[in-house]
């Protein structure tokens, strides 16, 4: 039987032995049944034994059948308006690529670093990092590494720094998608979760109000590690040229930046209509359709639409779904009362110090991350966390807020992340060289999630 097959029928098994087998002193049977349910999806997103949206699915066809919930409750999860918020800034995105905007803004943003090999490191990794807060982390990476590889390969008697180039392109790509609500899936489900659970509402602003410091700071620490592990970046200038875009921005791309730029503004400007005009309904997701409305409807000046559903049926609908599912289970966990009983054994180490204690959940979920879906991560320990934050008295917001953000750390291995992946394709990249700066990033982005969790949160959270 092969590995897949294996972690399949494992799946199965936990999923029918809570049906047969008695709940644990004091634990709910609902959670006990929900237990099966978390096992096997955690045990298929860890081994992909099916495609990670495949076991996204799984809560609408076994939660109902298990009594643990009506098919109206599980689904509502997979329509949640944070969803919505996605598919908007994944059809922004699309019209984005499909125009060519995103390559004339990399070049353009590139151009400007000059010719030291630092500069030119610094300028690469904030171009994506800016596109990875707009764009999935995968699209931002496919975007600039062809750039940082050209420049790459006219250094051939420098091949250290191509390495850094390349790998400065995937840690951006990630880091910057921590920055944005619509950067990354588990910063949305954090939101959602928060919301549902706690009644706090955060929005684009609130979590950029956070997320970009974080970003900020992960990004100078990226850049100084790869500075300091590659011989000779600080070298003479190197000769060499970004190129240029030719021509003029056409029509859409004039359309699609005005768009964008007043999609964002309006995001990030939410609250202040909302003061300013108490009887405007306003939302991020219904701000996102209007934008993907306008992009359908507005003429790209060449007897066609800015955005069309050609383009817009290839966006990562898959995404969506694992997005979907990664809330049905965090809805489950915390409705059926396991988080809850989770929560409880806590006490087994609550003589840590809060701040050792969250380390400890962050690290946990940083490194058991390098080999599952963040998605997957933040789904299962964010209703965790919060338990456990209410057994020990505790802001659950300040444990929360790690667990999302440490979700997305994971620099180390090439299967951590999709920028991991497409970066290590290129020769300069080893498993070595990858391992040994992202190790050492892993740690930086645990404590700076445990930071922003205890120092920032309580101040735009709270």
């Amino acid at each position: 039987m092969s590995f897949k097959s294996s972690a399949i029928a494992l799946g199965l098994l936990l999923l029918i032995l809570p049906v047969i087998l008695p709940a644990p002193a004091g634990m709910p049977d609902a959670a006990w049944l929900a237990a099966g349910l978390a096992l096997t999806m955690a045990a298929w997103w860890l081994s992909e034994a099916l495609p990670l949206s495949v076991t996204a699915l799984l809560p609408l066809a076994a939660a109902p059948l298990l009594g643990i919930s009506g098919i109206a409750e599980v689904s509502a999860h997979y329509s949640n308006p944070l969803i919505i918020l996605f598919l908007g800034g994944f059809l922004l995105a699309r019209a984005i690529e499909r125009c060519g905007l995103h390559r004339r803004l990399a070049i353009a943003l590139l151009g400007a670093a000059g010719k030291r090999p630092t500069h030119i490191l610094a300028a690469v990794m904030a171009t994506t990092a800016f596109l990875s807060l707009w764009i999935s982390n995968t699209a931002s990476t496919m975007v600039i590494a062809p750039i940082a590889a050209a420049i790459a390969a006219s250094q051939p008697d420098r091949p250290r720094f191509g390495t850094a180039l390349m790998l400065g392109v995937a840690f951006a790509a990630t880091i910057g998608g921590m920055g944005s609500l619509i950067g990354t899936p588990p910063n949305a489900i954090f939101a959602a979760h928060v919301n549902s659970a706690y009644g706090i509402e955060i929005g684009f602003a609130q979590w950029a109000a956070i997320g970009v410091p974080v970003s900020l700071v992960l990004l100078a620490a990226a850049w100084l590690v790869l500075s300091r592990l590659t011989p000779g970046l600080r070298a003479e200038e190197l000769s060499l040229s970004f190129g240029n875009q030719d021509g003029p921005m056409s029509v859409a791309e004039k359309r699609v930046a005005v768009i964008a730029a007043l999609t964002a503004l309006a995001w990030i400007a939410r609250p202040l209509l909302e003061w300013l005009l108490p009887s405007l309904v306003l939302s991020d997701a219904g701000i996102a359709m209007l934008a993907a409305m306008a992009l359908f409807i507005s003429p790209d000046g060449k007897d066609g639409r800015l955005l069309d559903w050609d383009t817009a049926a290839g966006l990562r609908w898959d995404v969506l779904i694992l997005f979907g599912g990664g809330l049905a289970l965090a809805g489950t966990l915390d409705q059926t009362g396991l988080a809850g009983w989770i929560g409880g054994k806590i006490d087994t180490i609550d003589h840590l110090p809060q701040i050792l204690l969250l380390l400890v959940i962050a690290a946990l979920i940083v490194y058991v991350g390098e080999l599952a879906s963040n998605t997957a991560m933040a789904a299962i320990f964010l209703p965790i966390a919060g338990a456990a934050a209410a057994t020990l008295g505790a802001d659950p917001v300040i444990f929360m807020l790690p667990v999302a953000l440490s979700a997305s750390v994971g620099f180390m291995l090439p299967v951590a992340t999709p920028p991991n992946a497409i970066v290590f394709s290129n020769p300069s990249v080893t498993r070595g060289d990858m391992l040994r700066a992202g190790a050492l990033l892993d740690v930086i982005g645990i404590a700076v999630a445990v930071a922003a969790g205890v120092v920032l949160a309580p101040v735009f959270f709270g």
